[in-house]
Parts: C-alpha cells; structure tokens; sequence
C-alpha cells in the first residue's frame, strides 16, 4: 500500500527544501565574492603614520587616491608592527605571493624597515618602499627591490638608509632639504612627492594611469647615496 503524505509533512518538506536552497545560494554567494576578490586583490599596499597618530596626515592623501583607483590601501599606526606583519603573511597565504608595497613617515618609516626585516626571513620580497624622514632606520634588508628614501642632510629631520650586507635593489637617498618650506613633519604632504610615490605604486602593481593623469616621477634629483653596505 502507497502511503500518502499528509499535508503537515508536505510542507515540511517544501521548507526544508527552501532551508536547503537558501543555504546553497549563500555558499555560491561566498564562493562568487572570494573569487571576486581574488581577482581584485593587487597586493599589499601598506601606509604606516609616524608618532603619536597625530602627524603623516599626508599618508593618508595618498591612500585615498589609490583605493579611488580600486587598490586595497591600508594605513596603520606605527605601534601595530605586529597586526601588519600577520595582515601580509596572510595575505600572502590566501592570494599567493603579490607584489608588497610599504610607506612609511617618521617613525612608520623606521617601522616598515623592521617589517621587511621580518618579511626577509619568510622569504617574501618588497617590491617597493619609501621611507619619508626616517629618525632611526635599520638598514635595509636585502629583500627590498627598489627603496626611496626622503631625508634632510640639513635643517630637518630624517636619516640617510644605508644598505645591509648583500643589498641587491635599488636605494635613493633624496636630499628633501633644499626644498623651500619642507620639513620632517609636513613632508608627507609635498604635492610632488605624493605624486611620485602614487604614480611609482601604480607602477610596481602595473595599474594603468589615467589618460590624463601627468607624471611627477623627476620633481628632485635623487642621490644615489647609502648604498654602502652597513657593518
């Protein structure tokens, strides 16, 4: 004998159906969303603000100009050493290895040198990075691809980088001092120099200019200086 369902079954089982297939959607939804951003994903751009969380207000500049341009730019304090490292090991694990960008001003630029020196010994490279008035820098790790550093040889504040044992990238120290009324703590902010670092970050993450955008990239004449291995 065929047994009937009874009406409360039968609409048991079209809920359950629905429960099913809402489910279903929402994993396709995740899978559709990783996927898309995946395909996004340019790299690690990373803006570290120097002391206090008060100044490097020009970083910020910088990164709402790249995340207009759809790239995932993220400004940290320069206390949260630890939160970016693991961001970017992360990062690095879920997308593969992707070009790493790091910006830092003042003591962000001391700290993103200890970042690649951390990043050395998980054999990941940095693309590129600019150090804006370092007050303390380590010497560059030899992980770094190309390094642009902006310091004062007078009347400011900010350290030439020298390069460690078996640097093989490339270092500019660029002298920001025989630049009228630039100094450590408004430098971040010089026009032609955010210029520079955005169009060379397009650049390392081979994102198109626009058509009209106008490059900045030989405002000053950089130095080749400290490229003497340190110790």
């Amino acid at each position: 004998m065929i047994k009937r369902v009874g009406f409360p079954c039968r609409w048991l089982l079209i809920a359950l159906s629905f429960v099913v297939f809402n489910l279903t959607s929402v994993q396709q939804q995740a899978i559709a969303n990783e996927t898309v951003k995946r395909a996004s994903f340019k790299g690690d751009v990373v803006l570290v603000r120097g002391g206090f969380n008060v100044f490097s207000e020009g970083l910020d500049s910088i990164a709402d100009k790249l995340v207009k341009r759809g790239i995932e730019a993220r400004v940290y304090r320069h206390g949260q050493v630890s939160e970016i490292i693991n961001s970017i090991l992360e990062n690095q694990k879920k997308f593969g290895k992707q070009p790493i960008i790091l910006i830092g001003h003042s003591w962000g630029a001391n700290a993103i040198l200890r970042i690649a020196g951390v990043l050395e010994r998980h054999r990941l490279n940095v693309r590129y990075m600019v150090t804006i008035a370092a007050t303390n820098p380590n010497p560059a790790p030899r992980n770094i691809q190309k390094l642009t550093n902006y310091y004062f040889k007078q009347d400011g504040w900010g350290e030439p980088v020298q390069a460690s044992r078996g640097f093989r990238g490339r270092l500019k120290n660029v002298d920001m001092s025989t630049q009228a009324e630039v100094h450590h703590f408004n430098v971040d902010e010089h026009p032609k120099l955010q210029d520079q670092i955005f169009d060379n970050v397009l650049r390392f993450l081979r994102v198109k200019k626009l058509a009209l955008q106008k490059s900045n990239s030989h405002f000053v004449h950089s130095a080749e200086a400290g490229v003497k291995p340190a110790g």
